[in-house]
């Protein structure tokens, strides 16, 4: 019998790398289609720089690595496609291109590329951009208003609601109108209805499941409903602090990325659930009015202890079914029968 070595990720079924990211990447273009609708085709140049700039980066590492770049491998065109949804479309190109070097060149190819990586790659490289442009990352364009090739200071600019909230205040938009994303924010993130109908078709197509998510949004909303920070009823506070910011697209695309989360179902409950509560928890304590891509790069260096406690605790739920099979419970005679045998 020939052993067969292969690096990972290790996916045992039919579908292969190249079929989940061909999912990811349909998945996207509603999100792009709708940023072309709210901001012109300057949508479509941020997110065709960031393939680019990803898809050259990530095989420039590998060369230098002294690995031959795999054609097939769509995972930094992927990382190019998310950087630009989850900043304002008034991005600047400097600000994509160093988010998406960053995220292959320092938080991907240094451990080994594609399979191997510890922290997700657009999240990475898209915190690392908010650090160095805060004012810019956290400031967006009124939707309809259509955005030049090069954005100057004639764009209007303003905050999000998730900005109003970080000042405890309600925000002074609809809660239909951020479902229906007409809501500054980041360029994917705003439309809910359009990532919820792409977060059904990963998982009917299999390509994510809905256990991370679910536990990712759960989190979130206990979390809200236990800490409120609107003067609002209970449920209007938790709707707005989850269609605010990146917690939805974050659940649609980031939470659930095979390489830097659990392998087992339970597992993959506690580590969503953890990244939806400490997201708020970030909320409350951060800096930023955003902070769900802080809060997934954390829960990101936990993985593997939260893989090793899945294990051990699968080993002891199969030693003891292997126990109870071979020794299965004795039933005592009834009552009666134990003082008849006495007789």
């Amino acid at each position: 019998m020939k052993l067969r070595t292969q690096n990972p990720p290790h996916i045992r079924s039919r579908e292969s790398s190249l079929t989940m990211m061909t999912d990811i990447v349909i998945a996207t273009l509603p999100l792009y289609a709708m940023a072309v609708y709210y901001y012109g085709t300057r949508a479509l140049l941020l997110g065709g720089f960031g393939v680019i700039v990803s898809s050259m980066a990530d095989g420039a590492c590998q060369l230098l690595a002294g690995r031959i770049p795999n054609i097939r491998d769509l995972s930094g065109a992927v990382t190019g496609l998310l950087i630009p949804l989850l900043l304002p479309a008034s991005a600047s190109y400097s600000m994509i291109l160093l988010a998406a070097l960053f995220g292959i060149a320092v938080a991907k190819q240094p451990f080994g590329g594609m399979g191997q990586n510890i922290f997700n790659p657009a999240a990475a490289g898209t915190a690392f951009a908010m650090i160095c442009w805060p004012k810019s990352a956290f400031a967006y364009p009124v939707p309809f208003e259509r955005l030049p090739a090069m954005v100057d200071d004639t764009v209007r600019l303003v905050s999000s609601p998730a900005y109003s909230l970080s000042l405890g205040g309600t925000p002074n938009i609809d809660l239909l109108d951020m479902l229906l994303g007409n809501a500054p924010g980041p360029m994917g993130g705003t439309n809910i209805l359009v990532l919820l109908t792409c977060l059904i078709f990963l998982i009917v197509r299999k390509t994510v499941g809905l256990a991370m998510p679910a536990a990712f949004l759960g989190g979130a909303s206990l979390m809200a409903l236990l800490t409120p920070r609107v003067d609002a009823p209970a449920l209007t506070a938790v709707a707005y602090e989850l269609m605010s910011g990146l917690l939805v697209i974050g659940a649609v695309f980031l939470i659930n990325d095979p390489v830097t989360s659990p392998k087992r179902t339970l597992p993959k409950i506690f580590y969503g659930f953890g990244t939806g509560a400490l997201s708020m928890a970030f909320r409350h304590i951060g800096r930023y009015e955003e902070s769900f891509l802080f809060a997934l790069l954390v829960m990101n260096a936990t993985v593997w202890i939260i893989d090793v406690w899945g294990e051990h605790l699968a080993h002891a739920m199969r030693r003891k079914n292997r126990e109870f099979k071979t020794n299965p419970p004795v039933s005592e005679p009834a009552e009666q029968d134990v003082g008849a045998a006495q007789k």
